[in-house]
């Protein structure tokens, strides 16, 4: 997971500028997905019994960086109606 181990924190407005054709709105959604999907990466991870920490702790800490990210872009997107 190449670009999660620095300490840039990406801006809601980055993420717009890379994400020109989405709408807020679409974006958070497709961020919400991306959540769930390293929720069971997670989860499947946790019943392995031969268990990686350091994969673990990359996977953990793109979690935080996700939902760091959901809730940034949250507090500047108008709610759907």
């Amino acid at each position: 997971m190449v670009g999660f181990e620095n300490d840039y924190q990406i801006q809601p407005k980055d993420i717009l500028a890379m994400c020109l054709p989405l709408d807020r709105l679409s974006l958070l959604g497709w961020l919400k997905t991306q959540v769930r999907v390293v929720e069971a990466w997670r989860e499947d991870l946790a019943r392995q019994p031969d268990i990686d920490l350091a994969q673990v702790q990359r996977i953990e800490r793109h979690y935080q960086w996700l939902t760091g990210e959901i809730i940034k872009l949250e507090a500047v997107t108008p709610q759907a109606a």
